[in-house]
């Protein structure tokens, strides 16, 4: 009988498995990407409120080692990003209606024809319902799985 001996490489397991080359790392990434398209598709469908893709564009998958171990954050930088994802007004976390605080109305600008004339394409309102959450982030996380 053949006597085998192995020795363990700890230092090429520990690279394997918490470097930011390693297969751990690598895998980790992979999945980021996938979540990120997920995230952009879901933007995409209802409710709809993409005017000019720029939240779409902003979208990013971003690698970190964290405390020593990789880690892969998916978001975004853009500050409405938050309102988007997460509703505003009735819908939002306050569940209040959106009312002025320093004027008489509220004035924003449409999105398409009014259909008012002179108006100059805005829209003015006493109060808004807000706008509806569309958890864009939250439901991409599936594409994670594999």
């Amino acid at each position: 009988m053949a006597n085998v001996s192995h020795q363990m490489n700890l230092a090429a397991v520990q690279q394997l498995l918490t470097g930011p080359n390693g297969a751990v790392a690598r895998d980790m990434l992979k999945r980021g990407l996938r979540v990120e398209s997920r995230a952009k598709l879901e933007l995409g469908r209802d409710p709809r409120r993409i005017n000019t893709g720029r939240l779409r564009a902003d979208i990013r998958a971003r690698f970190h080692m964290i405390n020593g171990a990789p880690a892969v954050r998916v978001g975004t930088s853009l500050k409405y990003a938050t309102y988007v994802h997460n509703g505003t007004g009735l819908y939002g976390p306050r569940h209040r209606m959106i009312v002025p605080v320093s004027k008489k109305v509220l004035r924003w600008k449409a999105h398409g024809p009014t259909g008012i004339p002179g108006k100059g394409g805005y829209v003015f309102s006493m109060k808004s319902r807000g706008m509806r959450p569309n958890p864009f982030l939250r439901k991409a996380l599936i594409a994670a799985k594999y």
